[in-house]
């Protein structure tokens, strides 16, 4: 395990448990990484249930009722895939907090022409509302994985810190 990525689930840890909620994950193709990083960090229980990988079109309609209209539409690789992965990580596993990572790590380029390294992001925060993001990463597939899987933790603590500021 990466100590980047862990140190990142510890403080996001934190951060949840302070704010007595638990996040549950939607992931593509980080392929659970970001699970994994939850569950490497202490008392993980406390703070995480459930991480969703949905690494197929079908997959993401079937356990994340994500619509298929959306992904004709958009692509998988979409902020309307990624936000409504983040709302259906939230709905089906009844928690206050989720996150979604889809995108191409590589080699290739996606199917419909999108760069490697194109990584859309959603946050489903307690208040209801889901943020969501794109960032481009370069290098190996591996290299791509671990920064997205990084950045999706270190944003929601972010997010977070700065919806518990302003209550």
């Amino acid at each position: 395990m990466n100590e980047k990525l862990r140190q990142a689930a510890s403080e996001l840890g934190e951060i949840l448990t302070a704010a007595s909620v638990k996040l549950a994950t939607a992931e593509s193709c980080t392929g659970g990484l970001v699970s994994m990083s939850m569950c490497s960090a202490s008392s993980s229980a406390d703070y995480f249930s459930s991480g969703f990988v949905t690494y197929t079109n079908d997959a993401k309609m079937r356990l994340l009722n994500v619509d298929q209209r959306t992904l004709e539409k958009f692509t998988a690789v979409s902020q309307p895939t990624a936000r409504e992965m983040a709302a259906g990580a939230k709905a089906q596993s009844g928690e206050a907090v989720s996150l979604s990572v889809t995108g191409y790590a590589g080699p290739d380029d996606g199917p419909d022409g999108t760069p490697a390294g194109t990584i859309w992001f959603g946050w489903g925060l307690p208040d209801g509302t889901i943020k969501a993001e794109i960032k481009h990463f370069s290098g190996d597939s591996e290299s791509v994985i671990n920064q997205a899987a990084l950045f999706a933790l270190t944003r929601l603590t972010t997010l977070l810190k700065a919806a518990g500021s302003q209550q």
